[in-house]
């Protein structure tokens, strides 16, 4: 069972590597809210959204040091929806998802706090590549967030430069005060350090992310 998992977790992060080398072909979708930084160029927009995914593919893919084992998340009850599906261009990767989602490492690593506190129940996010995911490396991580319907993420930032993709549901994503509501098949980035936000309504979430930069091992912090 522990291989025929590993190979079908292993699809999922090539087909990753292939929806994030597709951007070339959805430029339009890929024009990222930079917020408030509005005399940025679109042509920069894209430059920088390029420079970080082209990065991350060169550096190919770490070794696997651990296995993938069965969990009882409780976000393993969003994902197992019919209605968590991808639009033509990213519904192939949600199902791979959804095949081996128990087998995912789905985990909520922020502090408690107040209204918060129960937040690890409706969102999260499984890492496959990063310094403590099954594929180890320093250097990048990619994963999927999960953001259950009618949740809100709050502000938060990470030195990581940030690259999501989505794969299933709509949602208001907010940088620096800027909301855009986005739709599967859509690219956001978020630069080093940039207050950000998403809020769900009526759909669940799933999108996948990819971290780069000079700090990929000092975790998000809400602000």
């Amino acid at each position: 069972m522990s291989n025929n998992i590993d190979t079908k977790i292993r699809a999922i992060i090539d087909e990753s590597f292939r929806q994030l080398a597709s951007y070339q072909n959805a430029e339009d979708s890929a024009l990222l809210n930079y917020g408030e930084r509005k005399k940025v160029s679109q042509d920069q927009r894209l430059s920088d959204l390029n420079s970080e995914i082209e990065k991350v593919i060169s550096l190919g893919l770490p070794n696997q040091v651990e296995s993938f084992e069965k969990n009882s998340s409780p976000l393993l009850k969003y994902l197992d929806d019919p209605f968590v599906q991808g639009n033509k261009e990213t519904n192939h990767l949600v199902e791979l998802i959804k095949d081996v989602m128990e087998y995912l490492p789905w985990k909520y690593n922020y502090e408690e706090r107040g209204e918060n506190s129960n937040l690890g129940s409706y969102m999260g996010w499984a890492e496959l590549i990063g310094p403590e995911a099954p594929y180890r490396t320093t250097k990048y991580c990619l994963g999927f967030t999960l953001i259950s319907k009618g949740t809100l993420y709050p502000e938060h930032k990470h030195p990581a430069v940030e690259i999501y993709k989505v794969l299933s549901g709509t949602a208001d994503w907010t940088l620096e005060k800027v909301t855009t509501l986005r739709n599967p098949g859509e690219v956001i980035l978020h630069p080093s350090n940039k207050i950000h936000k998403m809020q769900t309504y009526d759909e669940t979430l799933l999108a996948l992310y990819i971290w780069s930069g000079n700090d990929v091992v000092t975790l998000s912090s809400y602000v």
